[in-house]
C-alpha cells in the first residue's frame, strides 16, 4: 500500500466582503483528506491576497506574487476560518483572494474558488438613526452619504436579522411591521462593486422600536338610507383598512349602534313622519375611530 498523502480536500466556499475599512474573509476548513480519512489536527492554511492581473488569469502564476496572510491572523472557529485585514492598501484596486489547506508535508489538493472584486474607500456608518410611527408602518431616517442603504430587521428577542429592503436615500418606510411587536433594526451604507457583491459600512443599530397604532381608519363611504315599511335600512361600502374591526352608527348625532361587522343595519326604532339623519364611522383593532361619514337622511311616510 502506498503511503497516504494526507492532503486536505480543496476549499470550495471561500467568500469575502468589504465592510468599512476591513476585508473580511471566511471559508470552511476541510475536515477530510482526498483519501476520505479525517484530517488530524489543525492543518496549515495558505490564504493569499493580491491585485488582479491584466489578461488571462492563472491562479498559480498569480499566487507567486500575491501576499500570504500570516497564520497568526487566521481565526479558527471550527469548522469556519475567518480573517480580517486592512482594506486601505487596496483602495481603488481590484483584488483576488484564494486559499488552500496543506498537508503536514506541504502538499495540497489545489487552490479554492477565487474571489475577485474592486475595493472602494470605506463607506460611512449611518448616523442619527431615528424612527417614528406611520400608518401601518415604521418611518426610518438617518444621516450618511452613500450610493445605497440596506435595512435589516428582527423581532426583538430573535437571534438573526433579515434584509427587509434597500433605499437610495437616507430614509425607509417599513410596511412589514405588525402592531404589538417590538423590533430591532440595522442600517448599513452599501455600494455595488460588481454583479454579485457590495461593499458595506459598519451597521448602525436601532433597538427597541415598538410601533403604535395611532391612526384612525378611513371614514366609510357610500352610506345610503332607504325607508322601509316599519324601518329605515342603511347600507354602505366596505372599509378596506387592514386593521379594521367594526362600524358605529350615529343617528341625529348620538350613538345608535356599535360593533357592527356587516355592511347593513336596520333601524326599527323609528316613527312615521319623523326625519332621521345618520352617519357612520369605522373602528380599528386598537379602538381608533374614523371621522364620521357624510350624513344621509330618511323618514317613514
Amino acid at each position: 500500500m502506498p503511503p497516504a498523502l494526507k492532503r486536505p480536500v480543496r476549499i470550495v466556499d471561500l467568500n469575502a466582503v468589504e465592510r468599512a475599512s476591513k476585508i473580511i474573509i471566511h471559508f470552511t476548513v476541510p475536515a477530510i483528506t482526498t483519501e476520505g480519512a479525517p484530517v488530524k489536527g489543525p492543518e496549515p492554511l495558505d490564504v493569499r491576497i493580491g491585485p488582479a492581473p491584466a489578461g488571462r488569469f492563472d491562479v498559480n502564476l498569480w499566487a507567486r506574487d500575491a501576499r500570504r496572510i500570516p497564520e497568526s491572523e487566521i481565526k479558527r472557529n471550527p469548522p469556519i476560518a475567518s480573517i480580517e485585514i486592512d482594506a486601505a492598501p487596496f483602495y481603488n484596486k481590484t483584488i483576488v483572494l484564494a486559499a488552500r489547506a496543506l498537508s503536514p508535508k506541504g502538499s495540497d489538493a489545489g487552490w479554492s474558488n477565487t474571489v475577485v472584486f474592486p475595493v472602494v474607500p470605506a463607506l460611512p456608518k449611518p448616523a442619527g438613526v431615528e424612527w417614528k410611527n406611520a400608518r401601518d408602518a415604521v418611518q426610518l431616517t438617518w444621516h450618511a452619504a452613500a450610493p445605497q442603504f440596506r435595512i435589516l430587521r428582527r423581532q426583538s428577542g430573535q437571534a438573526d436579522y433579515g434584509i427587509v429592503g434597500t433605499a437610495d436615500k437616507p430614509e425607509y418606510l417599513d410596511t412589514g411591521i405588525a402592531y404589538g411587536n417590538t423590533y430591532d433594526y440595522l442600517i448599513q451604507a452599501i455600494q455595488k462593486v460588481n454583479d454579485e457583491q457590495y461593499a458595506e459600512s459598519d451597521p448602525t443599530e436601532l433597538p427597541g422600536v415598538k410601533p403604535e397604532d395611532k391612526f384612525p381608519p378611513a371614514a366609510p363611504g357610500g352610506l345610503t338610507a332607504v325607508p322601509g315599511t316599519k324601518s329605515i335600512e342603511l347600507v354602505w361600502n366596505r372599509n378596506t383598512d387592514r386593521d379594521f374591526a367594526s362600524y358605529r352608527i350615529y343617528r341625529d348625532g348620538k350613538l345608535l349602534a356599535s360593533n357592527i361587522a356587516t355592511l347593513a343595519y336596520s333601524d326599527r326604532d323609528v316613527k312615521p313622519g319623523t326625519t332621521y339623519t345618520y352617519q357612520l364611522t369605522a373602528v380599528d383593532t386598537t379602538g381608533n375611530e374614523s371621522e364620521k361619514s357624510a350624513p344621509v337622511s330618511a323618514s317613514l311616510p
